[in-house]
């Protein structure tokens, strides 16, 4: 091509750029945009089918199950809904004084630590009070008891079999805290863990 035969170099440029050019035909755009429209109703159809799917199976067994479980927690003594909470320190002074647990007598085969600290917990639960379930660990030996996180005074330790306010800290030897006498083994905590 001869720049002469052009007025000025913008024309040359014109004249290469639409001779250059390749239209596509409307018709093949339609196609596209049409296929494309179809994928997407396919894939909106597909996602609709899940969902009615997941809720008439999936999600009637999670509501069933969800309800089953709710109930029997209800029955077997944790209320009529999410009502357990922690109590004042005078509310737990309270509870403490009207609990039996203390007047069983104890038996290192058959009611022994573990079991004061279950009953203490679930007479305390039976009243709405929340407690830890606590596992103290001596060199040779451990011991359970129960703590309340009291609402204004925080975490209160109790002796299940003496209804007794005690101190828990690594170090402290236990039963001295406790009965005042010294123990016939090494009752020192090592640590000690609470479930709630």
């Amino acid at each position: 091509m001869d720049t002469a035969l052009f007025a000025t170099k913008s024309d040359l440029m014109n004249k290469l750029a639409v001779s250059t050019s390749v239209e596509i035909p409307v018709k093949t755009k339609v196609c596209r945009c049409s296929l494309m429209k179809k994928v997407i109703s396919i894939l909106f159809v597909a996602i609709v089918l899940f969902g009615v799917f997941f809720v008439y199976t999936v999600h009637d067994k999670y509501e069933k199950g969800y309800t089953t479980g709710y109930l029997v927690g209800a029955a077997d003594g944790a209320g009529s809904g999410y009502n357990i909470r922690d109590p004042t320190y005078a509310e737990m002074m309270v509870f403490i004084e009207a609990d039996q647990t203390d007047k069983k007598v104890y038996d290192a085969d058959t009611y022994n630590c573990y079991d004061y600290t279950k009953d203490f917990c679930d007479n305390a639960a039976a009243h709405g009070y929340r407690t830890g379930f606590v596992y103290i660990y001596f060199k040779e030996s451990a011991h359970a008891l129960v703590c309340f996180n009291t609402a204004d005074k925080g975490l209160i330790f109790i002796e299940p079999q003496y209804d007794a306010i005690v101190n828990v800290a690594v170090g402290i030897n236990y039963w001295d805290v406790v009965e005042g006498v010294k123990s016939p083994f090494d009752d020192t905590i090592v640590r000690f863990g609470v479930i709630w």
